[in-house]
Parts: structure tokens; sequence; C-alpha cells
């Protein structure tokens, strides 16, 4: 079964019961992009294994057991080129494999659209069997990834957290985020626990996987020249698994609900050495995906601490001179607004207070016409750049598929163009703060 889905001009057709296909065959881009995605609910004594997953399969798989052999491959196939990865999108974690390759039209005669007898040369089905072989079936040992490799990713992966510790704005976000959460799962970062690595075990985590391919929904997306041909394919083969589907695989049932926000505001202290202290505040609207106020939301956003004109980076980084970056992001899956600030460790509290008097003078509707419309031009820049890139227009379809709300950028920019200013302040109102966490800079001993 296909459908158009109107907005966003993705057609999608089941594959079978929790397995999807969905495509736009494009000819603006050069290349083909084919994406299998396994989304798999945030679960506490998974997440680092799932995290790992990338890393393993990418090594070799049965038919092609060595990175060389991998790399021999994709040099067939006119250098395509292979990626993976586990990303976190609401309260899931996503693991993708995806390949890129040449579009027929510039292989062919050089024009898009041109012979599609180059299909043939092209082989969609062989780029999609080997994508799907990465995702599905590696290179084994024993019924168990191989010792050696696995223990050379998990070292990797090690290296990896402890370089997103060691980034102290990012690190602060996600402490902040694991805070408020209040210890449900959809808290946990994407790369998973430092702690679980050592008890990490080849075969239990192949078992693992191979429960998620068995149990979870998969979204396979392609964008570009070939998309339709490729839907053509898929729809005349059955995909393999290691282990069967199970009945019910469909979905991951009802939807999850973030954690509700903290009664009171939540304060949280941490040391970690550095240059800076990094200052998070959270501060909650109620205005998720679906949320009808989701654009002004954005705009909000936007004048408060998106840009350079933003409120944050021009009333306490440019005028007081009081932080070394201030800036703010909208968490559409958990209705928040987040804002960071890297500032001395002894102006967090002034930094605090000014942060908050941003959103108060929101609330007074103390915003100019060209902080507004500049917030809107700059969003829809954003958005339409969105249209240039394969991965953005995949990443937008993909969070409504997970969220709800606009898949479309275009039907989200006419929705930021009509945003007035009142629009904004309802929103300001709505904004409450709720929890702030510092990590503290610990660089004299005087703050310990």
């Amino acid at each position: 079964m296909s459908s158009v889905e109107l907005g966003d001009r993705f057609e999608t057709v089941e594959l079978e019961s929790g397995v999807t296909y969905k495509y736009l065959p494009k000819y603006k881009w050069k290349t083909l992009s084919i994406d299998v995605f396994c989304r798999v609910p945030m679960r506490r004594e998974t997440v680092t294994e799932v995290a790992m997953i990338p890393r393993l399969m990418r090594r070799g798989t049965v038919n092609h057991p060595t990175l060389r052999d991998l790399s021999r491959h994709l040099e067939g196939m006119y250098g395509a080129a292979m990626g993976a990865d586990a990303n976190k999108i609401g309260p899931e974690q996503v693991v993708r494999f995806g390949i890129r390759i040449p579009s027929p039209g510039f292989l062919g005669n050089g024009s898009p659209g041109g012979s599609h007898g180059d299909l043939e040369g092209l082989n969609l089905a062989r780029a999609m069997s080997f994508i799907w072989e990465v995702a599905t079936s590696p290179y084994l040992r024993n019924g168990a990834f191989p010792e050696d490799r696995f223990d050379t990713e998990r070292e990797e992966h090690r290296r990896d957290i402890l370089s997103m510790i060691n980034d102290r704005p990012r690190y602060a976000t996600v402490r902040l985020i694991e805070e408020i959460s209040r210890g449900s799962p959809s808290g946990l970062p994407s790369w998973g626990m430092l702690d679980d690595l050592p008890e990490l075990d080849p075969r239990r985590t192949w078992e693992t996987w191979t429960g998620v391919l068995s149990s979870s929904p998969i979204s396979i997306y392609a964008i570009g020249e070939g998309a339709a041909e490729l839907g053509d394919i898929l729809g005349r083969v059955r995909l393999r698994f290691p282990k069967p589907r199970e009945a019910g695989a469909a979905g991951t049932g009802q939807k999850i609900l973030p954690p509700e926000p903290p009664a009171s505001i939540l304060e949280v202290e941490e040391f970690l050495p550095g240059e800076q202290t990094q200052l998070c505040q959270a501060f909650f609207t109620g205005i998720t995906e679906n949320h009808p106020m989701l654009p002004a939301a954005l705009v909000f956003d936007g004048i408060l601490g998106k840009f350079a004109h933003s409120k944050l980076f021009v009333n306490i980084r440019e005028k007081q001179s009081l932080a070394y970056f201030a800036s703010s992001h909208f968490n559409s899956w958990r209705g928040m607004i987040l804002t960071a600030a890297g500032v001395a460790d002894s102006a967090r509290h002034r930094v605090r207070d000014l942060v908050v008097a941003q959103v108060d003078a929101m609330k007074r509707g103390e915003i100019s016409e060209e902080e507004l419309d500049n917030t809107k031009a700059g969003l829809v820049r954003r958005l339409r750049s969105e249209s240039d890139s394969q991965s953005a227009l995949v990443r937008r379809r993909l969070t409504r598929e997970i969220m709800g709300g606009i898949a479309s950028p275009e039907e989200l920019v006419s929705r930021i163009l009509a945003v007035g200013k009142d629009d904004v302040v309802a929103v300001a109102e709505k904004a409450e703060l709720k929890a702030v966490y510092a990590l503290r800079a610990k660089d004299d001993g005087a703050n310990g």
C-alpha cells in the first residue's frame, strides 16, 4: 500500500508490518541517498549496547568481512559512500545505516533525469542489498561479534564519550536533561553510559541487536533519482532478518510522553575543571511538536537566543560582557526552551538573573519590529536551506514520524511568516523557569 503524504511530498510504501519505505524522487542532487533507520525506545539496560552497534556493524559483514572488503565493494558502485551512527530523537534512540550512490543521470549523459538505462548498470538492488546487509548481517565468530573487534570498538567508544564530557557546553546540556528527567530513560544520552562499557559482552550485544531488528519499527528513506525505481525493487522482495519479526512489531505502541517538569525550580551545581562555568536554564512552555503555537515558539526561541541579534547575545554578551557565549535551543518534544551560557564562575548568579530578565521583557511585549523581522528571516533561511539537503529533509520527516508535527519546510515557513508580536508574547507568558544547572569551573580551588 502506498500513499503520497501531502505537505512533504514523500511517498510511503508499507513493505511489511513495522517496515516502511519513504521516498522522494527528485532530480536536483547528484546522489541517491538510502538510509535505514531502526527506532529503539530509550532503555537503561540497552542504551550503551545499541550505541555501540553502528561501530560494530560497519567493521565487516558476512559477505564483506573486512574493512578492505567493504571499501572495495563501495568502489565497485562508482565510489559509493557508507555511514552509520546512533542518535536520539525525542524519547527514541535511532540507529542509522546509510549509503550514497551517484545518480544515474550523472553517470550517463551527464544531465539529471537522463537515461534510465543507467539504472541497470548502477544496480540499485545491489546498493540496497549492501546497506541492508550492513544493518542486519555482520561478520560473526561463533555467533558473536569477534572479540578483538569488539574490544577495539569499545575502547574507541569510551574515548568518544570522554571527549563529549570534555565538551563542556554539550555535557552541561546533557546533564540538565538527565536531571529534569529524574530517572526516566528519556534523559539518557544517545551514546550510553561510560560505566556500562566494561560489562558489555560481544554475544549479548549481538543478541540485543537481533532483538531490536525483530521488534522495532524500521524506516527506509531514499531521496534522489532512482528512489521510485528502488521502491519497485523493494516491493518485489522480502527483507531478511537474523530472526523472524515479532507479531505487533508495527510500532512502539502508545506515544511516549516526556516527564512532567519539576514542581519547583530544580537547582543543581557540579564541578568539573575548566576555563568557564557553564550555566543552563530550562523554561517549560508546554508547547510541543504538535501544538498549534509551535511556529510562535520557534520565533520566541529565535528572538531569545538563536541569532547574533537575539536578546541573550546582545544584552548579556555584547552590552554586559558577562558571557563568552549565550544562546537558546527549543526542545519540541519536551516543550522546553533551554538557554546556555559560558561565564566566569563569579558571574553565574548575575547571568542567571539576566536570562530570566530577557524572558520577562518578552512577556511585557518588549519585542521590536526589527527583532521580529530579523528572527523570522533567519528561521526562514535555515528552513529553506533544508530543501537543498537530503539529510535535513530525511531528518525532518523522521522527526515527524516519531513526534508528529509539521514535516514540510515550506509549510513551516508559511506559518512562521504569519507569526505576529502578540503570538510571541503569548509563548513568553507560558515560559516558566523550572531548572538551573551550573557546571562550575574548578580552576583555582576556591570553588571546591
